[in-house]
């Protein structure tokens, strides 16, 4: 187990090497390793707990060549404790509040998993098992090994409650005998949480149930034993109990029936090789790896280098029929543009002779618009000037120009001052006002405005001006 604050995948992947590294320094020889993260307790530890399982390369070889002899090969291995922690996650009667160590007594070691709800908390492989409990009846009662297991699975009763009550005395003295070496299971169990609490620094870890498998599990009594040593509920692990088993032929069940207890540890391996959201341990041995590498990595660096090359022909080859392609266009573009620069030409030449048309539409509708004003005052005034006033002078001003852009316009002002006194009686000031509004009214309807300056005199004569302007 590792401590390490939480790091990218390529970061956690260099502590890892370097610490196999060191770890193989130490150990004497080759190590082969694997290594995942355990689901965090804390979340506001700030630290990451790695699992890592080593393995010795000659070991793992020596398996090999054994499973070679067998006709069988190794894709990778699995330690037996990850194993019954899937089988458990897949099959097993998973409860969210619940700690539970899962353990599988086998004869020569002794896996163990510490469960809490489906996050794995502690595993370990132990050496031990049922051996130990052999080779001690073995011992007191000098016999070999196999006496030793018939007398094992003929006399011995571990069940605390079968004290004073063997079957026979010859039950009891084995009994008496394995006894220490049986006690060791339920210390490796005692032990196993132990370093969960130092792991997890959870000081009041308690365990809940205790799940057995293996040929070990069938000891009589151990379950009893158990019982007593850990204070919690000791039950037989059976995951086949959720397995549709349907598709099996008849001689298979009946072959796992006999060694259901014996498989489990079997059906974890196969369910992590067939569910990727599994826990995931595998150690691989370096032949292995270096199949891997060719696989993953030389064998398809040939194949991208094949299917570069062709590409490289067929880009080659669409690159020539683009290279044509594009030459047809430029051809028929530069057609277009000759086709385009005649138009514009023409376009230019119509636009020059437009403007000078605009411009001498502006010039005489200039000469024009003064013409137009004055003739239209003239008769405005003409029409409605009574005999007591007169002109005395008419002066058309320079066009103005006002606005902007489209908004444009030319206006013509003309000034027309006259004078007038009284006749026959009749007060020129008292015609003015009637001549001002009449010519005031038809000029507005022309679209000239007007403006009248009017002087009066003390002999009853009368001075204006009127400033006609164009558009108002």
């Amino acid at each position: 187990y590792s401590q390490v604050p939480p790091t990218p995948d390529w970061q956690l992947r260099n502590l890892m090497d370097l610490e196999i590294q060191d770890l193989a320094q130490q150990s004497g020889g080759a190590l082969s390793a694997d290594y995942n993260l355990l689901p965090a307790q804390d979340a506001n530890s700030g630290v990451d707990t790695v699992l890592l399982a080593l393995a010795k390369d000659e070991a793992l070889e020596r398996l090999q060549g054994e499973l070679a002899e067998a006709g069988g090969s190794a894709v990778a291995f699995v330690p037996n404790c990850t194993a019954l922690y899937n089988a458990f996650l897949k099959c097993g009667p998973v409860d969210p509040d619940s700690v539970v160590c899962l353990a599988n007594i086998g004869h020569e070691t002794i896996d163990v998993a510490l469960v809490k709800g489906t996050d794995l908390l502690f595993a370990r492989n132990l050496s031990g098992g049922t051996k130990v409990v052999d080779e001690a009846i073995a011992s007191a009662f000098n016999v070999a090994p196999r006496k030793a297991e018939s007398l094992k699975k003929d006399l011995l009763d571990l069940d605390p409650q079968s004290r004073g009550r063997y079957a026979s005395s010859q039950a009891e003295k084995v009994t008496l005998a394995a006894g220490p070496a049986a006690g060791a299971i339920a210390a490796a169990i005692q032990s196993s949480l132990s370093f969960c609490k130092a792991q997890t620094k959870i000081a009041d870890l308690r365990l809940d149930r205790v799940l057995l498998a293996g040929g070990g599990a069938r000891l009589r009594g151990l379950r009893g034993m158990l019982r007593e040593s850990l204070r919690c509920p000791v039950e037989l692990f059976d995951p086949f109990a959720n397995a549709d088993l349907s598709a099996l032929p008849p001689e298979d069940q009946e072959q796992l029936v006999a060694m259901r207890h014996e498989a489990v540890v079997a059906l974890g391996l196969a369910v992590g090789r067939l569910d990727d959201s599994l826990y995931s341990l595998e150690i691989l041995p370096e032949s292995v790896k270096r199949r891997l590498r060719f696989q993953q990595r030389t064998v398809w660096n040939v194949v991208a280098g094949l299917l570069a090359a062709a590409m490289l022909v067929l880009l080659a080859i669409d690159a020539r029929r683009e290279a044509e392609a594009t030459e047809s266009g430029v051809a028929a573009l530069r057609r277009k543009l000759n086709a385009t620069q005649a138009v514009h030409q023409a376009a230019a030449q119509e636009i020059e002779e437009n403007k000078k048309q605009r411009a001498l539409v502006d010039h005489l509708a200039g000469q024009a618009m003064p013409g137009t004003v004055l003739l239209r005052t003239l008769r405005a005034v003409a029409e409605r000037l009574p005999s007591q006033l007169w002109a005395t002078r008419v002066e058309v001003l320079p066009a103005q120009t006002t606005g902007t852009g489209s908004n444009q316009k030319r206006r013509t002002t003309l000034v027309f001052e006259g004078a007038g006194k009284e006749i026959d009686g009749v007060d020129a000031n008292a015609v003015y006002d009637t001549f001002v509004k009449q010519v005031r009214a038809d000029l507005e309807k022309a679209g000239l405005g007007l403006a009248m300056v009017p002087s009066g005199s003390t002999d009853g004569s009368i001075r204006f001006k009127i400033t006609v302007t164009e558009g108002g």
